[in-house]
């Protein structure tokens, strides 16, 4: 054989190796992506349990606050069941359902009633309405054709808080709970005097809304201690370092998409929420359950 056609043969046969292995790597990184959605898919199906404290001057004994917001009619379990039942177990003294447990497009409410159901058995629950909440009461009527969603949860002894502050005592604690259920693009519509009632609380002072928008400035220096809010969905995706990808309300890297963040005096905890309700998967970003542990400064949890 020529020389020539020696270095043509070995030509080929690296050739052939060549995109062989390209093929290999290609196939190898379809298995992976593909393993990688599916345990995020799966992961999805399960969520976490987040605990966030803090300390303040204003507490004398500590307690647990409970948040759940965006499960949009997501069930773990029968009922609730294993929702329920990992609430129960974290034993909170007071329970926040932050808005949208909801679907606008969906009027059967029987997920959140038997969610509803069997969280009061465990510590008081408050209700602050989200927007899918809004759609349901003030465009469609309310849910399930009949009765609507709120008048429903106050026959089960579910408070709705629509706005305005409510005065509790956890563990001998006087507790300012004000509600403040706008977006930043609706601050107009939020009372100042409402801002002053809680502010004038003596003892800790939460702010809850639906929308973390709320607290980039309107609310951003209250004299408050905490305040809860979920809505972003954590941002979709979520980057290593980075935080939460997108949210239709806020665009590319929403401020505060799900974590824990200090205000201008308060501490924010955002909820990423317990479910969904788009054709985007949560990536890298399971669904929480969140605790906040609210302690006298001084102490550690």
């Amino acid at each position: 054989m020529r020389l020539d056609d020696i270095r043509q043969e070995q030509a080929l046969y690296i050739r052939r190796r060549a995109r062989l292995s390209r093929a290999i790597r290609a196939v190898l990184l379809l298995v992976l992506a593909a393993a990688l959605c599916a345990a995020n898919a799966l992961g999805n199906r399960y969520f976490e349990v987040t605990v966030y404290q803090m300390q303040s001057s204003r507490v004398r004994e500590g307690f647990r606050i409970a948040l759940l917001s965006d499960l949009h009619n997501q069930e773990y379990g029968a009922g609730n069941y294993g929702l329920i039942e990992a609430v129960r177990q974290a034993r909170p003294d007071l329970i926040l359902l932050a808005g949208d447990m909801v679907n606008q497009d969906e009027e059967d409410l029987h997920v959140v009633l038997d969610l509803c159901g069997g969280l009061k058995r465990i510590a008081p629950v408050f209700y602050i309405l989200g927007n899918h909440e809004g759609v349901l009461l003030y465009e469609k009527g309310g849910g399930d054709g009949g009765e609507a969603l709120d008048t429903q949860l106050i026959q089960l002894g579910i408070p709705v808080l629509y706005s305005g502050c409510e005065e509790l005592v956890i563990h001998g604690n006087p507790v300012t709970l004000g509600v403040f259920p706008w977006p930043a693009s609706q601050a107009e519509e939020l009372d100042p005097a409402e801002v002053q009632r809680l502010e004038g609380g003596s003892g800790f002072r939460i702010m809850a809304s639906h929308y973390p928008s709320i607290f980039y400035e309107t609310l951003f220096d209250a004299d408050a201690d905490l305040a809860v809010a979920g809505h972003y969905h954590g941002g979709q995706v979520r980057l290593p370092f980075v935080g939460g990808l997108y949210h239709v309300d806020d665009g590319l890297f929403p401020r505060y998409s799900g974590g824990q963040y200090a205000l201008g005096r308060a501490q924010l905890v955002v909820s990423r929420g317990l479910g969904g309700h788009t054709w985007v998967p949560r990536v890298n970003n399971r669904p929480e359950l969140v605790m906040i542990d609210v302690l006298p400064s001084g102490k550690e949890g």
